[in-house]
């Protein structure tokens, strides 16, 4: 039997941040945005429009993302593709706490056959508590509030 290979869902911990959830969804909808988020020196040739984005990452050549969902102020759908992972989907659930908090939950489908899933194991567990660590001490939270706001 041939055929995709089933989905496995990583989900992160729930993380806070300290901007209000109109404000998290606009910055996160422009992915040009994600240039001044991304650690310097981890990727090269970043590239990026509204809506699709592309860099290379040691380890892992060109990877391209774009959007593919947006449900305001809750969710938001990325689909990433690289050589190594194929088709990504990576999902951010934003929950509203009050105008100057929300919380974050990221989670990540995989397609992936047994020998992959083996080699990758914990790794993508490990990896999202990474990112996540990196949300909640982003430095930048005050160029992400106000995004929502029209000048």
């Amino acid at each position: 039997m041939t055929g995709m290979s089933p989905m496995t869902t990583y989900t992160s911990r729930r993380g806070e941040v300290p901007c209000g959830d109109g404000d998290l969804y606009a910055f996160l909808t422009d992915m040009r945005n994600f240039g001044s988020v991304i650690p310097g020196g981890t990727v090269t040739e970043w590239e990026a429009t509204e809506d699709r984005c592309s860099f290379k990452a040691d380890g892992v050549g060109r990877i391209t993302a774009s959007l593919s969902e947006a449900l305001p102020h809750s969710m938001i759908t990325y689909e990433a593709e690289s050589f190594l992972t194929g088709k990504v989907k990576v999902r951010v659930n934003i929950e509203y706490i009050s105008n100057m908090r929300s919380a974050v939950r990221i989670d990540t489908g995989l397609n992936m056959n047994p020998l992959m899933k083996m080699i990758i194991g914990d790794a993508a567990g490990r990896y999202l508590e990474q990112l996540m660590d990196m949300v909640e001490s982003y430095g930048g939270y005050d160029r992400v509030r106000g995004c929502n706001q029209s000048p």
